[in-house]
């Protein structure tokens, strides 16, 4: 008995070290997969007051997968269009973030790549971590092509692409050792990429002279394609490649990382319909296949959904024959993370009213309604997701980044997934409340909002704010105001069927409001890190530079803190001599230039011009520095510094300003106050910014933009300029 027991001891302690080994992850995403379109969510309650969903497709591989993994019914993409909820996925940042803004996808033509190479990507973070990380299938999130010269391609058709060249810009630049796939939408017609497989940074067929033109419409035979390229294969060769992938990674030491990401179910247009399905994939038949689960027979959409449906059987299958070399003994499914998902809603289905689709929710993809961001999130991980049970927690792809890094034990930094929580605790069921942390989503195309709309939820609050949020210089947009188009509780309407903005429920709506606009403004929803420093700006972000003011700007602010603060310094930002502004001041932002940080070379510092710093207090100066070139004023980091003769104490509950003296081109110049696709400043959490100011000498008046922006536009915002320390 006593060896029994010893015996069964060591098995435990076996498994127990095999799973404390860090998971290998897979992350499959569908394009464009709605709730209705699994058999997973068969007879299951979206919300508590739900019906339950009577008719869905049949996918044997996902429903026999439901049984063991967990399904959440309320896990949302991060924008309700594909280019912004990769984006948001990858970078941890809410889908509005990057200069895509208008719209949610990428526009056919060239794209400047949406991820700011300064940002520490899902993949590297998990490259830090050891793992060998592989993207597989549709990318876009942009890419940049070299013309020849080491230039990024321009043409529209990128007939000036050198496909001897390797990409300037692309997955393996962004956190994957390993890529293939395409770009974007290469298999939408309307699209003018090159038909053409990329591996690593490198096009896999680049004889320009054999070439083949293809396209429809009004592109036909302009559109560059390897002569072998055939759309209705495009899943088989992905599948193919996450084959040979995994055949690979399960004879590594390393831990892996695969996010698969096919193109199935996006509209692929050709000349015998909108779908183009194969055949069969790993012998099974696919092309007029597909089933509902009362027996009726699916289109060639539902094909495709039965085609990933296939894929996916495919992956868990290698991942329960292939062993594990981490844990003799074991197979990889013993200590992989499997996530299957999709980007956004359904591309099928009613846009104003209940879909199919979507699991009888309203709307599809591109609304801003649960139809366009509700999707299927099935999880998995022996030992800690499994069973088969519902979970009803409220999140977003955007959290998966800050969850993997809590699973790994990595520390965040500030400026890491700035919008991405960790839910570790609500995906085990152990979290002692309901999440009511607010998440932000975006994305309207066309009535009966304006584009850039967006929602925000908390718990089962929703409302939907009306486009001119986002892009606020929007022509049709609402100048950067939150106004609330619809409020919703999503428990007692989980249909979105009624308007519930009523009186009673005001204070719900106007503190969400709120909330929404603290987010945008603010620019990150992740409480950061108190850091030691002891500045008012910590980090001074990445925005526009501007000299084209004469008067004041800055902001006022109140303290976070009980207690009172005494400051100690006052100071300013100074620009590094390399910096350069990358619009005028009163120019649009475009999808062309990008936002970056200041010029990150040690020297090259120093003021043109005298500057006054004023911390003030209802029209009273309680303190003054004045900081000029050659004096006694330090500089730390990218800031100056002037010690006060006598410290000033700084008590809650007062709203105080502080505001620094500029002239039109003195040569020192400030960041604009509204970050177009760059970081907003970390400021300090004992302080709370109010709103950005502008003093002339006519009184205060807000900092002129390039539109004329409603006061919400203000709120919550800060120039980069003065700034102060304190004890």
């Amino acid at each position: 008995m006593t060896r029994i027991l010893l015996l069964l001891g060591l098995l435990l302690a076996w498994d127990a070290a095999a799973q404390s080994a860090k998971p290998n992850i897979v992350i499959m995403m569908a394009d464009d997969m709605g709730i209705g379109d699994t058999s997973a969510y068969l007879g299951r309650r979206l919300m508590p007051a739900s019906e339950p969903i009577a008719r869905t497709l049949r996918t044997p591989q996902l429903e026999k997968f439901a049984q063991r993994a967990i399904v959440f019914t309320d896990a949302h993409a991060g924008a309700s269009m594909c280019s912004s909820s990769r984006y948001s996925l990858l970078t941890g940042r809410f889908g509005h973030r990057p200069y895509l803004k208008r719209q949610g996808w990428l526009p056919h033509g060239p794209n400047l790549p949406m991820i700011q190479p300064e940002l520490l990507t899902l993949p590297e973070m998990l490259q830090e971590q050891g793992y060998r990380t592989a993207c597989i299938g549709k990318y876009h999130v942009g890419m940049a092509f070299d013309n020849g010269a080491g230039q990024p391609a321009s043409d529209f058709y990128h007939h000036d692409v050198d496909f001897t060249k390797p990409l300037l810009n692309g997955p393996t630049h962004n956190g994957f050792d390993e890529f293939f796939g395409v770009p974007g939408n290469t298999e939408d017609p309307l699209d003018t990429e090159p038909r053409i497989y990329i591996r690593n940074d490198r096009w896999t067929f680049s004889k320009r002279n054999e070439m083949v033109m293809m396209g429809t419409n009004k592109h036909e035979g302009k559109i560059l394609a390897d002569p072998s390229w055939k759309l209705s294969e495009l899943g088989p060769v992905y599948l193919r490649e996450v084959e040979a992938f995994l055949e690979r990674a399960h004879k590594s030491d390393d831990p892996f990382f695969l996010y698969y990401v096919p193109n199935a179910n996006h509209n692929q247009r050709h000349e015998g319909g909108m779908f183009s399905v194969p055949d069969s994939i790993l012998g099974q038949p696919v092309a007029g296949a597909s089933r509902y689960n009362d027996g009726t027979a699916g289109n060639p959409r539902a094909d495709m959904v039965l085609e990933n449906d296939i894929a996916f059987g495919r992956v868990l299958e290698l991942l329960e024959t292939l062993p594990d070399p981490r844990n003799p003994g074991h197979m990889l499914i013993d200590n992989t993370l499997v996530i299957f998902t999709s980007d956004n809603g359904p591309n099928e289905g009613e846009k104003l009213g209940p879909s199919l689709q979507s699991g009888g929710l309203h709307g599809r993809k591109a609304s801003m309604t649960e139809g366009g961001m509700r999707v299927p999130f099935l999880l998995y991980w022996k030992g800690t997701f499994e069973g088969g049970k519902i979970n009803r927690t409220h999140f977003a792809l955007t959290d998966i980044y800050a969850t993997l890094a809590q699973i790994l034990k990595y520390p965040l930094q500030n400026a890491d997934a700035q919008d991405s929580y960790d839910v570790l605790d609500y995906w085990l069921g152990s979290a002692k409340d309901r999440d009511m942390r607010p998440r932000l989503k975006f994305c309207h195309l066309g009535p009966p909002y304006a584009n850039d709309a967006m929602c925000i939820r908390e718990g089962e609050h929703k409302i939907i704010v009306g486009g001119g949020v986002a892009e606020p210089g929007h022509s049709e947009g609402n100048r950067g105001a939150v106004l609330v188009e619809r409020y919703n509780n999503l428990y007692t309407d989980p249909l979105e069927s009624i308007d519930q903005r009523i009186p009673e429920n005001e204070p719900i709506v106007q503190g969400l409001a709120r909330d929404l606009l603290i987010l945008r403004n603010r620019g990150h929803a992740r409480p950061l890190s108190p850091p030691a420093e002891k500045k008012l700006v910590v980090d001074d972000g990445w925005h526009n530079l501007r000299n084209d003011l004469d008067g004041g700007i800055g902001f006022t602010f109140m303290l976070s803190q009980e207690g009172p603060i005494r400051v100690t310094h006052l100071g300013m930002w100074d620009d590094h001599e390399k910096d350069r502004p990358v619009r005028g001041a009163a120019e649009a932002p475009n999808d062309n230039i990008t936002e970056r940080q200041s010029h990150p070379e040690p020297g090259g510092r120093g003021l043109a011009a005298a500057h006054e710093v004023l911390l003030s207090f209802n029209g009273k100066v309680l303190a003054r520095a004045t900081l000029r070139a050659g004096n006694a004023a330090v500089l730390e980091g990218e800031y100056r510094y002037a010690a006060l003769e006598a410290p000033v104490t700084l008590s809650p509950g007062i709203t105080y300003q502080l505001t620094m003296t500029t002239t039109a081109n003195d040569g020192d110049q400030w960041h604009n106050p509204a970050s177009y696709d760059g970081l907003s400043p970390q400021t300090h959490p004992v302080f709370t910014i109010l709103r950005s100011i502008y003093r002339t000498g006519d009184g205060e008046a807000a900092i002129p933009t390039y539109f004329d922006a409603a006061p919400d536009y203000w709120k919550h915002r800060l120039p980069v300029g003065p700034t102060l320390k304190f004890e």
